[in-house]
């Protein structure tokens, strides 16, 4: 015998919504515990490629995930921390100390379908879009937005970790005025809780003009 409770006459009344149940995203405290969708096909649809994806790197081992979709993570901060973790211990006779330790990325010039090998050491993602602007690919930097295009696709992106002085030492050319230190979120609603982590994105303009215009990258544009 199944009792009707309140809980379950409102997700039933979600299902006949096409909307994602409150009890499939959140659990009794209230806390997140999957992604957070607006219909329930979309959630459907994440759910099969996210399945696709662990289920690749849990039956392939790491030696084929030349990229990882960003947006496949229920806690993206966490893998980029364990990716930062693997870096300092793969420096360990730099006696690089976790503290220390930034994160660095490159905003390759392909999609992660033309990636060929995995990196030594760092990951590739992929999965993220632009908001407010867009990545021109042939120029390597960042430019404004066209017409009627809220989201652009990013191409795929090298995450590492290093030290800021190693950093500094590497004399990285961001533009005449610096780079635009872009925060990148889980969804287009931009919060301290939803923030994955930042980067460093290479412009000719000066890093207020694209503050101004609230530029940033978002994991999930729906």
């Amino acid at each position: 015998t199944v009792v009707m409770t309140s809980e379950l006459m409102a997700d039933l009344g979600s299902l006949f919504d096409a909307r994602v149940p409150l009890g499939w995203t959140n659990d009794a405290s209230g806390q997140e515990i999957s992604w957070l969708m607006p219909s329930l096909g979309g959630w459907f649809t994440g759910l099969t490629e996210r399945q696709a994806m662990l289920n690749n790197w849990l039956e392939n081992g790491r030696a084929v995930m030349k990229a990882y979709w960003l947006t496949g993570f229920t806690n993206a901060q966490g893998f980029l921390t364990g990716m930062r973790q693997e870096v300092t211990r793969q420096h360990k006779k730099d006696q690089w100390a976790l503290d220390d330790v930034i994160s660095h990325t490159e905003v390759l010039a392909y999609d992660m379908e033309r990636i060929r090998d995995v990196p030594d050491e760092g990951q590739n993602i992929w999965g993220l879009f632009a908001e407010g602007g867009r990545w021109s690919r042939p120029d390597n930097r960042l430019e404004e937005s066209e017409p009627k295009k809220l989201y652009v696709s990013m191409p795929a992106i090298y995450v590492t970790a290093t030290t800021a002085r190693d950093l500094k030492a590497m004399g990285l050319n961001y533009g005449p005025f610096g780079p635009y230190n872009s925060a990148v979120y889980k969804y287009p609603k931009r919060n301290d809780r939803y923030l994955i982590f930042r980067l460093l994105l290479r412009t000719e303009q000066h890093p207020f003009h694209w503050k101004l215009r609230g530029v940033c990258l978002v994991a999930q544009c729906e």
